[in-house]
C-alpha cells in the first residue's frame, strides 16, 4: 500500500504541460539542434606565404639539418653499400 501511495505522490508532484506555473517557452518542446555533417567539406581561404620566409619562421632548422636516423636506414645502407648521407637524401 505504501509503495502505491509513494508512486502516486511522485506522479502528483510532476509538472504537466497544462500547469499554470509554466511559462510559454517552457511548455513548447525543445528544438533539436542540427548536427554538423562531418562528411561536408569545410573550405577556408588561407593566405599563401612566400617560400623564401621558410627559414625565417622555422628557427629550429639549421645547416646542416637536424635528422633523426633510423636504425633500419643504417642497416640497409650498410648491406647495400650505399653512402649514408646520400641515401638519406634519396
Amino acid at each position: 500500500m505504501q509503495k502505491k501511495a509513494r508512486k502516486y505522490v511522485t506522479m502528483k508532484r510532476m509538472l504537466s504541460l497544462r500547469e499554470e506555473r509554466l511559462k510559454e517557452k517552457d511548455k513548447s518542446k525543445p528544438k533539436k539542434k542540427q548536427k554538423n555533417d562531418p562528411s561536408a567539406w569545410k573550405e577556408r581561404e588561407v593566405p599563401q606565404h612566400s617560400s623564401c620566409l621558410f627559414f625565417h619562421y622555422n628557427t629550429q632548422l639549421g645547416l646542416p639539418y637536424h635528422i633523426l636516423v633510423d636504425i633500419n636506414l643504417i642497416n640497409f645502407s650498410i648491406k647495400s653499400k650505399l653512402d649514408l648521407v646520400q641515401s638519406m637524401m634519396d
